[in-house]
């Protein structure tokens, strides 16, 4: 229905009768997600979950125990939205994020945005024997089970070498310590690091590992379980992603030219409060042929219009003053 003549009235009406629209959950929806194993005592997984939580979004492996966090982890009933059993012993737990978002943001510490790096996995494991195997894209096993809920935990998606690679000269490369070319693959990936293992099966049947990890301007190794590995590799990127810019807060102004019908704003101002870094959108002025919403930010200033441009649902009109269209 066309309510161009009406639209200006109409969509200031909605904007004092409805609240400011909050940013969608499904990127921050992740970050503050978790699932621990679980043994009958709810407060204690809720309790573990939020430790994990607490090291995912500041990339500190002590923020549990820091001060001004540690009682989100004695209170961690309390920011529980829902959580259900996911099998195999564990529990999934789903937090109230933006309340603690806001607990990170008041402590100064640095935090670590939904936005995570793609890490390719080379994990070589070494059974007895002869009996050597690179694990792959697909393949079911505990050691890769153990490695993937380690990185979830860490928010870190991971990918594994498929079935167009050379799998039996990436695990010599892999073992023999010939890491350049598993390195150079990452590109064909989209993976940003490389993580890669060395595992020799111990007599207990547990496996100790040598970890390496390179990424962009970053490497670091070390030796331990299998968890160890996301482990590294979560550290060393929030060593370089990890900013206390990131709490800061801005009000922006985005001009959507061409809303014509309720349904396209309706849709314009769910397209921004989608986009990772916004976290608030509210109807700042309506005119006859386009609709400016205030966007709040949290984060980079910049980090609006690159995740716009990003989306790729609305158009760039004149994007260094914020005007944009929605696409059809």
């Amino acid at each position: 229905m066309h309510l161009r003549r009406n639209l200006p009235g109409i969509l200031l009406a909605l904007a004092a009768a409805l609240p400011a629209a909050p940013a969608a959950a499904q990127t921050a929806g992740d970050l503050y997600t978790v699932t621990v194993p679980y043994t009958g005592n709810n407060d204690a997984a809720f309790r573990e979950a939020m430790r994990d939580i607490l090291v995912r979004v500041t990339g500190r492996p002590d923020a549990p125990e820091l001060e001004n966090l540690a009682p989100l982890v004695a209170q961690a009933t309390r920011y529980v939205t829902s959580f259900r059993r996911a099998g195999g012993g564990l529990l999934t737990i789903s937090f109230d994020g933006r309340a603690i978002e806001n607990a990170v943001d008041s402590s100064g510490l640095a935090s670590w945005g939904a936005e995570r790096p793609l890490t390719l996995v080379y994990l070589a494991l070494d059974r007895g024997g002869g009996r050597r195997a690179l694990l792959q894209a697909g393949a079911a096993g505990e050691e890769r089970e153990r490695v993937e809920r380690a990185a979830a935990r860490h928010g870190l998606p991971l990918a594994w070498p498929g079935p167009g690679e050379d799998l039996v000269r990436s695990l010599q490369q892999a073992w023999s310590g010939d890491h350049a070319p598993l390195v150079d693959s990452a590109r064909r990936y989209g993976a940003e690091g490389v993580l890669i293992g060395q595992a020799a099966q111990r007599p207990d049947g547990g496996f100790s590992v040598n970890w390496s990890f390179v990424a962009s301007g970053l490497s670091a190794s070390s030796a331990g379980e299998l968890e160890a590995g996301p482990d590294l590799a979560a550290e060393r990127y929030a060593s370089l992603y990890a900013s206390r810019g990131a709490g800061q807060r801005s009000e922006q102004v985005v001009t959507v030219m061409g809303i014509v019908t309720l349904e396209e704003y309706a849709r314009a101002m769910q397209v921004l409060a989608r986009l990772p870094p916004v976290r608030g959108v509210a109807v700042d002025e309506v005119t006859p042929d386009a609709v400016s919403f205030l966007v709040n930010v949290r984060g980079d200033p910049a980090a609006l219009p690159e995740a716009i441009r990003r989306d790729g649902r609305l158009m760039g009109v004149d994007a260094s003053r914020m005007i944009f269209s929605i696409r059809p």
